[in-house]
């Protein structure tokens, strides 16, 4: 029975049964909430039974004719609104035809301020809650709920898509306000503004939105009835308690170990690196439950400060992470290195060893850490002050003094090559920070603070600006976009069809990048789109969860429509690729130069013969358009599973490559 049956049978139970609450009593049948997609809310009729044309619907909002838009979708096509009308006061629809006997019949009304719906946002069973929209200047927006919140935990908002960090508002549960800090921009003019919170904090029904339950016993409580299935919650803990270890070993090599809470299907655990700017430069699949051993040296990283962590995601955008360890990478053991805050140090003269420590050009040392420092030539003495602190030292004395008490140093300060030299573990503790010397490395890491390094995945972009690559990192260019691009030797019209579901956070912005790389490469007089889509269970050409940019040979256009791709949203179920697919061919259609698309996603695509509802179209019927229309279809997608036993249908249907996305979006050690 597929998931949409399933939802069809829980609703008419409800209906029939008026929402039983198990803990006490009988709930409102106002308290089941509808599904939401994109800015629309979805409600599922009953199935047709080809004679009858009225049929009564249940919206879990009080929706009118002037506080939103309903349209009426027959098996996942929109009918014409001259087809039907609609009776708002007693919510019923009258069809001109009667719908076929097993017609999947459903409603979508737009989402206006107060609506609630049931949401899986963050692999987390939640409530949706579209607050007022921006004006541009208003910071304090009021969450107006059926239930009572007993807790500001675990809440989220999202400003027109785009996920507002933790850091950048407030919610009180008291007064129900969610605030807009000052460090983030007031939301905009008709910004569309969904708040989220947990299930768990829900303590009652609030009775002032009119929703009476008459036969709930005295002091009750109703539990909301969710008409979707209720995904398991994500169990991963992050920081301390992140279940896995990074062993870094003296030989220059690291372990990565995971314990079995990593291992669940859906679940994909990595080792992240990113430099000392906090930019991702490599990302590493790890083996669940099993300890696995890397070289430092086979990273291919330069040398400087790196840090080090694992994260365990979800296909549904839940994401743990352990706390970010710093490792200095030194390809010229032969020379030591020092490393203050992150940041590889560059002097004139060479740090030295001398009889087991390590001394270090004084002004430069002293200026990093922004210290003033003074000298005078007739003593040979420098005093150095910061925040109330005062530390004097005399070259060739071995007692130095920090607010006036002797301090003994491991090596006296001495001039060497002209430049004053001291033991730099002497000079950061005595400023109140911390060092320590890698062996692996032969560095010297000094830390005035803790440092912040983001682990969440708005944070790992490829280190990319203004479409220049940094110098200092490594090429992140796909190997698979580069053998695509050798085997394109006309001009061609290419479309990227690109799944930007939540389950891509992870890899979107590789993407990016390597497409980036891949349009710099193919011959001149080639033309690009995009078609990105995210998780789509009733299909309509208004759907906001297709983009498309249209065809283009400005490559820097292209590059700039790249960035507008997010991540986000969507469900842990099959995409709705064939119709991605579709629409790339309806573009294609009237192309005179070769025709190509590439099509990167993590997940199965809905095919109508397996899915019924969920998609408008059988995996057979695509593969028919692509052969007629000559159109190449490269997929950089799974190699295992229902993935790839459709998608490799698709790529064989015209001589394309079915290409590993493990490989396209991850650094793989072997």
């Amino acid at each position: 029975m597929n998931s949409r049956k399933m939802i069809s049978l829980f609703i008419v139970f409800v209906l029939l049964f008026g929402g039983l609450d198990f803990r006490a009593g009988v709930a409102s049948a106002n308290d089941r909430l509808d599904f939401r997609e994109g800015d629309y809310l979805v409600n599922i009729l009953r199935d047709g039974d080809g004679k009858e044309r009225v049929f009564k619907f249940t919206p879990g909002n009080r929706i009118t004719a002037t506080n939103t838009k309903l349209r009426l979708f027959i098996n996942s096509r929109e009918i014409e609104s001259k087809e039907y009308t609609v009776d708002y006061e007693n919510y019923t629809i009258t069809m001109r035809h009667a719908p076929d006997l097993g017609a999947e019949i459903s409603i979508k009304y737009s989402i206006s301020p107060t609506f609630e719906w049931g949401e899986g946002e963050s692999g987390t069973d939640k409530i949706g809650n579209a607050l007022s929209e921006g004006d541009g200047s208003t910071r304090v927006f009021k969450v107006t709920s059926r239930y009572t919140i007993n807790s500001s935990k675990n809440v989220s908002l999202y400003i027109d898509g785009s996920k507002v960090r933790s850091s950048e508002f407030t919610f009180n549960h008291e007064n129900n306000t969610v605030t807009i800090l000052e460090k983030r921009r007031a939301p905009g003019a008709k910004s569309k503004i969904y708040f989220y919170f947990p299930k768990t904090s829900i303590a009652g029904v609030q009775p002032s939105r009119g929703e009476s339950t008459p036969n709930s016993p005295s002091g009750s409580v109703a539990a909301p009835s969710p008409n979707t299935s209720v995904k398991p919650e994500f169990q991963v803990p992050g920081g301390a308690s992140f279940p896995g270890t990074i062993a870094l070993i003296p030989d220059h090599t690291l372990t990565v170990n995971t314990t079995a809470a990593t291992s669940r299907p859906t679940y994909f655990t990595y080792l992240m690196v990113k430099n000392a700017k906090g930019k991702l430069v490599r990302q590493i699949r790890v083996t669940p439950n099993s300890p696995s051993t890397y070289s430092l040296s086979k990273l291919g990283l330069p040398s400087g400060g790196y840090y080090f962590y694992l994260k365990t995601v979800n296909q549904s955008g839940g994401l743990a992470a352990s706390i970010p360890q710093f490792v200095p990478i030194n390809n010229e053991p032969q020379t030591i290195q020092v490393f203050i805050g992150g940041q590889m140090q560059s002097y004139t003269q060479a740090p030295v060893n001398w009889n087991g420590s390590t001394l270090v050009p004084l002004r430069t040392i002293f200026e990093s850490l922004g210290v003033a420092v003074e000298w005078e030539s007739t003593t040979q003495t420098v005093t150095a002050t910061r925040e109330g602190k005062t530390i004097v030292l005399t070259i060739g004395s071995s007692i130095a003094y920090v607010n006036g008490a002797p301090v003994t140093l491991s090596a006296p300060a001495q001039l060497i090559n002209g430049s004053t030299m001291v033991p730099v573990r002497f000079v950061s503790e005595a400023l109140g920070g911390v060092v320590e010397w890698n062996e692996a490395s032969k560095s010297v890491v000094v830390f005035q603070n803790k440092p912040v390094i983001p682990t969440s995945a708005e944070s790992e972009k490829a280190p990319i600006e203004a479409g220049v690559q940094e110098p200092s990192e490594p090429s992140a260019s796909s190997p698979i976009l580069q053998k695509i691009s050798k085997g394109i030797t006309d001009s061609s019209d290419i479309v990227f069809v690109i799944d930007v579901t939540g389950s891509m956070g992870e890899v979107i912005d590789y993407v990016k990048e390597t497409v980036r790389s891949f349009v710099d490469s193919v011959p001149s007089g080639s033309n690009f789109a995009i078609v990105a889509y995210r998780d789509i269970n009733f299909v309509d050409i208004y759907n906001p969860d297709f983009e498309f940019f249209d065809f283009t040979n400005n490559k820097d256009l292209l590059k700039a429509q790249l960035e507008n791709l997010m991540a986000s949203g969507g469900e842990d179920l099959e995409e709705s690729g064939l119709e991605a697919i579709d629409m790339a061919l309806q573009k294609l259609s009237g192309s005179k130069n070769s025709k190509r698309i590439i099509f990167i996603t993590d997940a199965p695509v809905h095919d109508k013969g397996t899915s019924q509802g969920m998609s408008g179209f059988f995996l057979e019927e695509i593969v028919a358009k692509l052969q007629t229309n000559h159109v190449t279809l490269d997929a950089i997608a799974p190699q295992s599973g229902l993935a790839y036993e459709q998608i490799i249908k698709l790529v064989q249907s015209n001589h394309g490559t079915l290409y590993d996305i493990n490989d396209a979006t991850l650094m793989q050690l072997h």
